[in-house]
């Protein structure tokens, strides 16, 4: 803001007429702000130093990250990690050639863009994954399938109706529209949620209360998810249940529908007209990575035999289960203590008590 400020003060121009945006905010401030100094160049020298090691700092976790996953699978797992590293890397060289033409900073620019959606599409689908879907069968066999997916329907069909009402009225009215239409659909949902859990409640008086039902019905499933990762994470905060359950999957929902219902300053969607860059190529390679994942996402839902081969291979699953070895560990132990003792009754503990 300092830069931009004084770029402004210098060119005596409001803020919002200096046209500079996305990666002109690094590349076309700094040096310019940085080339007052005493010895200018020096210094803009230096920032282009760092934002490469900046770089090298990212590449080497998205390599890493990616290694790890691919080395845990089956169909990676015999690959010797030095060759997956370079196989990674040298692929990674081949895409990137394109940032490196004349045209480069628009290709990265537009790239950026629609990574957007994907990445928004990706993380909604996690969070829902783990808040939402892990563990809805037991769900429903405790409560009825129309207690569970009404919930679900309270929670994200609210949301998708306000977002309609936030992005789709043109006037001064629309946030109030949407906020209203957001608590009036939840509290019909939760009326008909609340309705089918006082039936269940009257079926199975011995087993539920209002308590027990409604935490069953709101936190349960992500809390056994948490009880299940602390055993390799070793502590989670009870916070990072609540919300990946009730907060972060509706808010990028919400994030996803604006940014695909923002505008460019002709009125046109933004998808696919994006920065005034021309169709082809800027447009079109943003696009197709969006498909891409999409299609990727929809094999996997309708074709999940075809990822069977990127399942977790028999060496990664011993070693994300410590409790097995404990288990091995503790019957070599009894064994060993029949031989030893054969008259004697040994009590053999159980992986817990240990």
């Amino acid at each position: 803001f300092a830069a931009l400020g004084h770029l402004a003060f210098v060119e005596e121009k409001e803020i919002d007429d200096l046209n500079i945006k996305g990666f002109g905010l690094v590349f076309g401030t700094w040096p310019v702000v940085l080339g007052t100094l005493s010895g200018g160049k020096h210094w803009i020298r230096l920032l282009f130093f760092d934002l490469f090691l900046l770089g090298l700092d990212s590449a080497f976790s998205f390599v890493e990250a990616f290694l790890v996953v691919a080395h845990d699978t089956v169909l990676f797992q015999d690959v010797k990690r030095p060759v997956a590293a370079a196989v990674l890397c040298f692929v990674a060289f081949l895409l990137s050639l394109i940032y490196a033409t004349d045209a480069g900073l628009i290709f990265l620019d537009a790239v950026d863009f629609y990574i957007n959606f994907v990445m928004l599409l990706v993380g909604f689908f996690e969070t829902f994954s783990a808040g939402w879907v892990y563990g809805i069968e037991n769900q429903i066999e405790s409560l009825g399938s129309r207690a569970v997916y009404g919930y679900l329907f309270a929670n994200f069909g609210s949301v998708i109706f306000a977002s309609g009402l936030w992005f789709g009225l043109r006037n001064d009215n629309a946030v109030w529209a949407g906020f209203l239409g957001l608590i009036l659909m939840y509290l019909v949902s939760m009326a008909y949620v609340l309705n089918e859990l006082k039936k269940k409640i009257k079926q199975e008086p011995d087993k539920w209360t209002w308590k027990s039902i409604l935490y069953e019905l709101t936190f349960r499933n992500v809390m056994d998810l948490k009880a299940e990762l602390e055993v390799y994470a070793q502590w989670i905060p009870t916070a990072w249940a609540v919300l990946m359950k009730q907060f972060i999957p509706p808010v990028l929902l919400i994030l996803f529908i604006n940014l695909a219902n923002s505008q460019n300053s002709q009125g046109k969607s933004l998808f696919g007209n994006y920065g005034s860059y021309v169709a082809w190529p800027y447009q079109v390679l943003g696009v197709i990575i969006v498909i891409f994942v999409m299609v990727l996402f929809l094999i996997g839902l309708f074709l999940p035999d075809l990822y069977s081969c990127l399942a977790l291979s028999e060496g990664a699953i011993e070693k994300q289960n410590p409790n097995d070895e404990i288990e091995n560990q503790l019957d070599d132990d009894f064994e060993a203590e029949i031989k030893e003792n054969p008259s004697a009754e040994p009590k053999k503990e159980t992986s817990k008590t240990a």
